[in-house]
């Protein structure tokens, strides 16, 4: 007979810490007849299914408590732990005693089945458990929503699947799909983070930094109705001409990196673009930026660039410290940098102000005839200031080339060759995803680079509004600002070893002011190589050095 203060029990601890979304899906679910349980020597409950001919058992028979410790010890990682499948719970509640999972989703199919283990198996040990997370029935947005909101690398660790072969036996085809889209959103996280390992402290130092100069009032630019964007690979020579010539009112975006070849052919942009935080990225201007130029900087970048321009206009590129600024002391502009390159920028920029149409010059995603750059570029005489009688420019350029692990030779019919790169073709692949989704149409000019859906005569034309860029104005002075950050960093009560568990339970504001630190402990963990400090450690590192960075600005700018 069932007891129905075991299914009660069990929905309270669903509905206090999975969300009503699981709660509702339990409930409104009718109970699974097929679902039965037997006691096991010790006292066991397990479920199985009953097929009729057959009897799905979802754990061991024999000792279900022992098979689970046991695969627990095959378990050494301390990670983001995603359970496919939970049946009764043994394997999980092992794996949670063992303290390896710092965060973790149970991933569950089929609700009715769900709902009658829950009328028969006391399960609150598991379910109530602040680590996990429960999904049932769950689509692909919610299983990338739960990853991305749970996933933080630099305090969870390694992500490791734990899969339920008596649950995924039953549904293969949709625990295979969870396992695939979970692999996919952990991808794109790691991705991140790879990123955020090298740059997040820059980024960080490089936003406080330009706080000051963000403030300076700039004229708002556009509308425009036609843009001509130049990056900078080799293709980007045989069209000089053309760009040199552009109709009246085309309005000339340059990239950082183009910028110098234009300079050096006379050709003068009506803006330039750059996002690289880098300080390698002040050599593309190293023949001055004319002062009537306009120069779009996210709000990252070095500082030593922002300060060469009488015009810089800042923008937002979705850093979490430039959304906390953007809501506590400028509105900046928001353009797309997720292409992970300069012309993917440039491109938003051109659709942000409005143009219907953006021609495209020196895009080529990859390094024709084995070229690197467009001759003018700041690697030509950044490598000749560098060359020697042993080390010439070309060994040089080719060391350049073939820094790349894996690069692949590509042959037109016509015996036009390029080198092409992982990298490189990413770029090209989001630049087409980008193009999908805005009113401008891209007209690339291909050149010797590769082919790509964003190639001339691709597209009709699409009607676009006109808008102008122009930050809001300031809420606060950049001092006041400051201090006030300040603050609330060291107001940040202090981490403890479940690092994790600590950022879960801190209040909205707060998890709002940890979230602008964490690309830095993402830089931190890689810094620290095969020694890492502790989640906790890590974190606790991480505030100190930020409210460093901060007051020490407020004490320049004060």
């Amino acid at each position: 007979m069932l007891d129905p203060q075991i299914f009660e029990r069990n929905m309270l601890a669903v509905a206090s810490r999975h969300g009503p979304l699981c709660a509702d899906r339990l409930r409104s679910a009718s109970a699974d007849d097929r679902v039965r349980v037997v006691t096991t020597r010790d006292g066991s409950l397990v479920p199985y299914i009953d097929l009729g001919d057959r009897q799905a058992f979802m754990h061991s028979r024999f000792d279900p408590v022992r098979e689970a410790a046991r695969l627990a010890e095959h378990y050494e990682k301390a990670g983001f732990y995603v359970f496919l499948g939970v049946g009764a719970g043994y394997e999980v509640a092992a794996l949670l005693k063992t303290g390896l999972v710092a965060k973790g989703l149970i991933i569950e199919y089929g609700a009715s089945t769900m709902r009658s283990v829950l009328e028969l198996v006391d399960l609150t040990h598991v379910l109530g458990d602040r680590r996990l997370r429960l999904l049932v029935d769950p689509t692909a947005g919610e299983l990338d929503e739960a990853v991305a909101t749970g996933y933080v690398p630099a305090v969870t660790g390694d992500f490791v699947s734990v899969p339920l072969r008596g649950r995924i036996d039953a549904a293969p085809a949709l625990f295979q799909n969870a396992a695939d889209s979970i692999r996919g959103a952990i991808g794109v996280i790691s991705d991140d983070y790879s990123v955020q390992s090298f740059f997040g402290k820059r980024w960080f130092s490089n936003i406080v930094r330009n706080l000051e100069i963000s403030n300076k009032p700039t004229p708002p630019v556009g509308p425009i109705r036609e843009a001509y964007v130049t990056a900078a690979g080799p293709s980007l020579e045989a069209s000089f001409d053309e760009i040199a010539g552009r109709p009246k009112g085309a309005f000339l975006i340059a990239t950082d990196t183009s910028l110098r070849a234009l300079l050096e052919r006379g050709i003068e942009p009506d803006a330039v673009i750059s996002i690289d935080c880098q300080h390698i990225s002040y050599y593309h201007f190293s023949l001055g930026l004319p002062e009537r130029i306009p120069l779009f900087l996210d709000l990252a970048s070095p500082p030593t660039v922002s300060r060469l321009a009488s015009k810089p206009y800042f923008f937002s590129s979705g850093h979490p410290l430039s959304r906390y600024i953007m809501s506590r002391y400028r509105a900046f502009p928001v353009l797309d940098t997720s292409g992970g390159n300069v012309t993917h920028a440039a491109v938003s920029l051109a659709s942000y102000l409005g143009a219907s149409v953006a021609r495209i010059f020196g895009a080529d995603f990859s390094y024709p005839f084995g070229k690197s750059y467009a001759r003018g570029t700041y690697i030509y005489p950044y490598f000749d200031i560098r060359q020697s009688r042993l080390r010439p420019s070309e060994s040089l350029f080719s060391e350049f080339l073939y820094r790349n692990q894996s690069i692949d030779r590509e042959e037109d019919g016509d015996g036009c060759f390029r080198y092409v790169t992982k990298p490189l073709v990413m770029y090209k692949e989001r630049l087409e995803r980008l193009s999908a989704t805005i009113p401008c149409r891209l007209d690339r000019v291909r050149g010797y680079g590769v082919a790509a859906d964003t190639d001339r005569g691709a597209r009709g034309s699409k009607h676009t509004e006109g808008r102008v860029f122009a930050a809001g104005r300031a809420y606060q002075k950049p001092a006041a600002f400051l201090e006030s950050y300040a603050q609330d960093i060291l107001a940040l009560p202090a981490p403890y070893r479940h690092a994790a568990a600590y950022l879960d339970g801190l209040g909205a504001h707060e998890k709002d002011v940890w979230m602008t630190m964490l690309p830095s402990a993402a830089a931190f963990r890689r810094e620290a190589g095969d020694s890492p400090p502790t989640p906790y450690e890590l974190l606790e590192q991480t505030r100190s050095w930020c409210s460093t960075v901060v007051l020490d600005e407020l004490n320049r700018v004060s």
